[in-house]
């Protein structure tokens, strides 16, 4: 296993978070891409600087276009320390070695079918695991399609849900994050970008991580509630 860890301003802290998830999954090799500006005592061998342009987007394409080994490759974001269940999801990617599709991610339902931008299922882009170099290669050709496509105009449902996840009503739905200008513009490009790779993968065979772990549904209802618990201890 190849550990590509993506972070923003990375702390000491929490690289030590990054070596101790690389040994729980038995990562041989691990290395973290941040897209800010890592903390002095951070700067390690483990520590790579790259451009923000993307934001996790760009940090996952620059990772994965500078793997050491063959696979299999575990690509994953700082998330997993702050809005994820962690000790479930190690037993999700600890259940099995013996990987039937080529690619993995986090399946999750649409929230409306008949919205044509959002694949059924779509993927959260926080993780992906891929099983060897030839799978690697499509997933970063599908990444840079993702990445270099103009954005069509939104469709008037999509666009209805954009503004309904950004900007929630109550506590159970939508994103709680900071409401600025640049904050709601960098999330609406990122949501964008996870349904249009998404829909890149889904003819490449990803499978949901559920055909790998019996586990995925507990990981995905305690990350849920995790969330959902966060948002309240904002508010």
């Amino acid at each position: 296993m190849e550990l590509v860890g993506v972070s923003h301003g990375l702390t000491l802290q929490e690289l030590t978070r990054w070596e101790a998830f690389a040994r729980s999954v038995r990562a041989q090799h691990w290395k973290v891409y941040d897209t800010g500006s890592p903390a002095l005592d951070a700067k390690t061998e483990k520590v790579t600087e790259v451009s923000n342009s993307h934001y996790e987007f760009g940090g996952y394409l620059q990772g994965v276009q500078r793997v050491q080994t063959d696979g299999p490759y575990l690509i994953v974001n700082s998330t997993v320390f702050l809005t994820r269940a962690l000790e479930i999801w190690k037993r999700v990617l600890n259940a099995s070695n013996a990987y039937a599709f080529p690619i993995y991610g986090d399946a999750t339902p649409s929230p409306d079918p008949r919205i044509p931008e959002i694949p059924h299922p779509y993927y959260s882009s926080w993780i992906f695991l891929i099983r060897d170099r030839q799978a690697l290669e499509t997933f970063t050709t599908a990444l840079e399609r993702t990445l270099s496509q103009v954005a069509p105009e939104p469709s008037v449902a999509y666009a209805g849900y954009l503004e309904s996840w950004l900007n929630p009503r109550n506590r159970f739905y939508g994103w709680h994050g900071p409401k600025t200008p640049h904050a709601l513009q960098r999330k609406k490009k990122t949501i964008r970008w996870e349904h249009r790779l998404s829909a890149e993968l889904a003819t490449l065979g990803i499978a949901s991580f559920a055909e790998l772990s019996r586990w995925h549904p507990v990981a995905q209802l305690a990350d849920k509630i995790k969330r959902h618990w966060a948002s309240f201890a904002k508010s």
